[in-house]
């Protein structure tokens, strides 16, 4: 395993956290404190728009788990990866694909998000 694909674990380990303690702790591990992420449907900065923004997802998408899909990509600062949000049945109702910008202590700054597949009604 290589630093981003470490990163990149820790960051699907707060996604998944439904302890909001254990959650806060993951994202003060994994994120910088001024960073920002975005995709179509969430935004959030900071420690607390990120965790507040996971706690939603949490209420609307109780017991489904985001995991990788595939390795990790990255060079220097910058890194991509896929992911795959699951119910409780094992169904794949969710794809996208990331990309991240990584501070110099090894945390990301910045990560965009795209919406590869979606449901209808999302």
């Amino acid at each position: 395993m290589n630093a981003h694909t470490d990163l990149i674990d820790r960051y699907f380990d707060a996604w998944n956290e439904a302890d909001g303690a254990r959650r806060r702790e993951l994202i003060a591990a994994t994120w910088s404190a001024d960073a920002d992420y975005r995709d179509p449907l969430l935004a959030g900065a900071g420690h607390d728009g990120i965790d507040a923004m996971i706690r939603a997802v949490h209420e609307r998408f109780a017991h489904h788990t985001f995991r990788r899909t595939g390795e990790v990509d990255g060079f220097a600062n910058r890194l991509r990866f896929s992911w795959e949000l699951v119910t409780p049945a094992n169904e794949v109702i969710v794809k996208g694909s990331d990309f991240g910008v990584v501070d110099p202590q090894g945390r990301l700054q910045a990560v965009t998000g795209f919406l590869d597949q979606v449901p209808g009604g999302l």
